[in-house]
C-alpha cells in the first residue's frame, strides 16, 4: 500500500511538473518556473484513511472466519490421521495404503484451498489499494490546481522538513474520506 501511494505521488508530481508550458518555455530558451512543493505523509494516509480502516476491518473478519474454518478442518484431519495410524496393524497393506493416499489427498486439497484463499486475499488487498490510489491521485491533481504546487514529495523521502505549511496530508485525508468513506471488499466464496 505504501509503495502504491508513493507511486501515485510520484506520478502526480510528474504529471503536474510536465505541464506543456514548461516544455515550451525550455524549448524557447525561457526560464522554467520555480518548483512549488507540497508534502504528503503516505504512511499517515495508510493509517488514518477511513476507507482503509474499513477495508482492514472487513479483511480481519474474513481472516478470522477463514482461520476458524481451517482449524476445524485441521482437527478433523488430525483425528483421521490418528484413526489411520491405529488401524495400520489391522488393515491389509493395500487397504492401509489406500486410506493413507486418500488422507494425503485431503491434506493436499486443504493446502491448495489455503493457498487459493491467500491469493484471493492478496487480490482483494490489491483491489483496495488500487481504489485508494486512484482517489489519492485525483485529490492530488485537484489540490495542485487549487494551490499551485507543481511537485509532491512523500514525507518519508524528505530529509529536512520545516513547518507544516506545505504538508497537504490533512486535506488529502479529509477529501479521501469524503470521496471514499468505505471500500467494499469482495470476499471470496466460503469453500
Amino acid at each position: 500500500m505504501k509503495s502504491l501511494i508513493k507511486t501515485a505521488v510520484a506520478l502526480v508530481a510528474l504529471a503536474v511538473s510536465a505541464l506543456p508550458g514548461l516544455a515550451l518555455a525550455q524549448a524557447a530558451g525561457g526560464k522554467v518556473p520555480p518548483s512549488i512543493i507540497a508534502v504528503i505523509d503516505s504512511q499517515r494516509v495508510n493509517r488514518e484513511a477511513a476507507a482503509l480502516k474499513n477495508a482492514r476491518q472487513q479483511l480481519e473478519q474474513f481472516r478470522f472466519s477463514f482461520q476458524s474454518e481451517i482449524a476445524k478442518e485441521e482437527e478433523k484431519l488430525r483425528a483421521e490421521e490418528q484413526e489411520i495410524a491405529r488401524q495400520r496393524s489391522v488393515l491389509a497393506p493395500e487397504a492401509f495404503e489406500q486410506r493413507r493416499q486418500a488422507f494425503q489427498a485431503k491434506v493436499i486439497d486443504l493446502q491448495k484451498r489455503i493457498q487459493e484463499r491467500s491469493q484471493s486475499l492478496e487480490k482483494m488487498l490489491n483491489g483496495v489499494r488500487e481504489q485508494v490510489t486512484v482517489q489519492v491521485i485525483e485529490i492530488l491533481k485537484g489540490l495542485a490546481a487549487e494551490r499551485g504546487f507543481n511537485m509532491v514529495l512523500d514525507r518519508a523521502q524528505v530529509q529536512i522538513f520545516i513547518g507544516d505549511s506545505i504538508d497537504i496530508t490533512p486535506e488529502v485525508l479529509k477529501r479521501l474520506d469524503q470521496r471514499l468513506p468505505t471500500v467494499k471488499v469482495n470476499l471470496p466464496p466460503g469453500k
